[in-house]
């Protein structure tokens, strides 16, 4: 697979392969079905676009994304850079998704991209516990990781949290950064509710 010249670019090609190759065999959705993605810390959302055509590639209904993170710069950015596509983006604590009544419960993907459990493995926790509980009832939980150790970590609390790893995959082209050991993505994981 050529890669394009801008690492952002690159990323989201690469994201696109991960979705389609890992989370696409579990979507449970029937192709006539709306199908929302709920994005959890999405920071601005580089990858907006890349999830809205992922998730039109799997259903001929609706598509909707909604991103949520903590920080108001993130999420001005990605209302401004993403305002063509089928997406909502919440000033929104992750941890306190309970008290956003309007989200609902029904989503078909929440994915936690580059999850950060061991900077605070309670914070995580909560997240995750408020991924699981907006997902419908064939929802997939999604997370990607930089580091490898992080990853297990994540596997493991989302185990003891009720979750079912459906699979995980390490990206064998995940683009390294300056931290050793950390690359974009370098893994995937998939979960469903037990």
């Amino acid at each position: 697979m050529a890669l394009p010249n801008n690492p952002i670019a690159q990323d989201m090609q690469v994201l696109s392969g991960l979705l389609q190759n890992t989370v696409a065999p579990h979507l449970r959705s029937a192709t006539k079905n709306d199908l929302r993605i709920l994005n959890l810390a999405c920071g601005q959302c580089d990858e907006a676009e890349t999830l809205v055509n992922f998730a039109k590639s799997q259903t001929e209904g609706a598509v909707q994304l909604i991103g949520a993170d903590i920080r108001i710069r993130e999420i001005l950015q990605a209302r401004a850079q993403h305002s063509h596509l089928p997406a909502e983006f919440l000033l929104e604590d992750a941890t306190k998704l309970q008290h956003h009544k309007q989200l609902g419960e029904d989503f078909n993907m929440v994915l936690l991209r580059h999850q950060n459990y061991w900077h605070g493995p309670e914070l995580w926790k909560r997240i995750f516990e408020q991924g699981l509980a907006r997902m419908d009832e064939n929802g997939l939980l999604v997370i990607t990781s930089y580091f490898d150790k992080e990853h297990q970590l994540a596997l493991e609390a989302l185990d003891k949290l009720g979750a079912e790893l459906i699979t995980t995959h390490s990206n064998q082209v995940s683009r390294q950064l300056l931290t050793p050991g950390k690359s974009i993505d370098k893994h995937i994981a998939v979960f469903r509710r037990r």
